[in-house]
């Protein structure tokens, strides 16, 4: 392997790791995301900071050099290089500053040294500013390209979506510190107690809505490393990463509904179409996640006529749910039988599986928020949040309809979902 090629094998492990990190999204991970990234930008210092009135203060230091550390310094914005990027207000990089005529009588030149940079503002608490940046004492020999910026340009977005989560997660414990306080006074509080509640589900609401952001900029970053994809070990890493965040935001979209069924009221959209056309094209959407675990998807009905009046929005949450669920608890090469029976007044639709089937302990909880059992667990390593059966029996009641389950150990699971078939709003 000649240097050229050694070269490029470092830059897709620091990748890897860079990956591996931003997958795990654990506190204390902005360290090791600056020791990585000084890697792969060939860089001697990394930097996070924030920057109030003129005074820059170091939250996060690293260097790969024998130098003190720096976190917690404050020093004058003026004489630091990011006093050009907040200016700039994007991702600034300078591969040789003392031979730029615009950069090289700048204190960070001539009082430290500096001669190599690349940063970007970033923004965190709704309020604060600061900068991501990275340099050395020594010119970039290969100058700073455009996924070199862009590089830096994702992580930026990354770092600002951890700061807010840390606030975000903090402001929440601090509401339910307070909603426990204002519970014991009972009554004589109720009205501060709901003002808090309604605060706290603002802050969930916004939470949720802002991970969409940098969680889209990071699977954009993904793409990035497709290049990089050589071999069957960095294919297998890729879709684990890309697994992962599929996973979140399906998550992310079981919050929002539980959010909008919890604390708001939801309208129908009710229209006359076919259930059983309707059935058979979303079971196609699980075709690929079928085949995956050799399973089988059969659907069977006994009759013609299936016109009903409900909402499809409602009916595709709810019946992907539950074949979704299907497919998670069930063993590899099973099947999964989907029936449609039509009745006087009314449509059964069942989803029976071939899996280990419930004890009646877990029946007795299994429609409640973030409910787990006991022993079933997805048998592909699916992520489950406990939300799915709460917000199907939710979304059911809203339909005027109900749900049932019969199941034993070791015979499967049958849901049964029971609609009208003609919606009727209650008065």
């Amino acid at each position: 392997m000649n240097s050229s090629e050694k070269a490029m094998q470092h830059k897709m492990d620091e990748l890897y790791r860079i990956t591996s990190i931003l997958i795990k999204n654990e506190d204390g991970a902005l360290s090791e995301i600056l020791n990585v990234a000084c890697s792969v930008l060939e860089a001697e210092t990394g930097i996070i900071c924030n920057i109030i009135d003129d005074k820059y203060r170091i939250l996060e230091y690293h260097s790969s050099i024998n130098t003190p550390n720096l976190k917690g310094e404050i020093l004058n914005l003026s004489d630091t290089f990011c006093e050009f990027t907040i200016k700039e207000n994007k991702v600034l990089s300078v591969s040789d500053i003392k031979k730029d005529d615009k950069y090289n009588s700048h204190p960070s030149a001539t009082k430290f040294g500096l001669s190599a940079y690349i940063g970007i503002p970033i923004s965190f608490n709704d309020s604060e500013i600061g900068t991501l940046n990275f340099s050395s004492s020594k010119r970039k020999e290969i100058p700073f390209s455009q996924s070199d910026r862009d590089f830096v340009q994702y992580l930026g977005q990354w770092v600002s979506n951890y700061f807010d989560r840390l606030y975000f997660k903090q402001s929440i414990q601090d509401k339910n510190v307070l909603l426990e306080e204002l519970h014991q006074e009972s009554e004589q509080k109720n009205k501060e107690l709901k003002e808090i509640m309604n605060e706290k589900n603002q802050l969930m609401q916004i939470l949720v809505h802002d991970l969409k952001s940098p969680l889209s900029n990071i699977q954009m970053l993904s793409y990035l490393f497709q290049d990089f994809v050589k071999d069957k070990e960095s294919e297998d890493l890729f879709n684990i990463f890309n697994k992962s965040l599929r996973d979140v935001f399906h998550l992310i979209e079981q919050m929002e509904l539980l959010n909008s069924v919890e604390n708001f009221p939801l309208h129908n959209f009710i229209e006359e179409f076919d259930l059983k056309k309707f059935l058979v094209e979303n079971i196609k959407n699980f075709k690929n996640a079928g085949d995956l675990k050799n399973i089988e998807l059969h659907f069977s009905t006994n009759g013609k006529a299936f016109m009903i009046k409900s909402d499809q929005n409602f009916l595709k949450r709810i019946f992907n749910n539950l074949i979704s669920n299907a497919i998670k608890f069930s063993p590899f090469e099973k099947s999964i039988f989907i029936t449609l029976t039509a009745e006087k007044e009314q449509f059964a639709i069942s989803v029976k599986d071939e899996g280990p089937g419930i004890s009646q302990t877990d029946q007795e909880k299994l429609f409640k928020k973030f409910s787990t059992l006991s022993k079933n667990k997805p048998t592909n390593n699916e992520s489950s949040s406990g939300l799915g059966l709460f917000i199907v029996k939710e979304l059911i009641g809203h339909l005027n309809g109900e749900i049932h389950l019969k199941s034993k150990i070791g015979e499967g699971c049958t849901f049964t979902v029971i609609l009208p078939k003609a919606f009727i709003a209650k008065t």
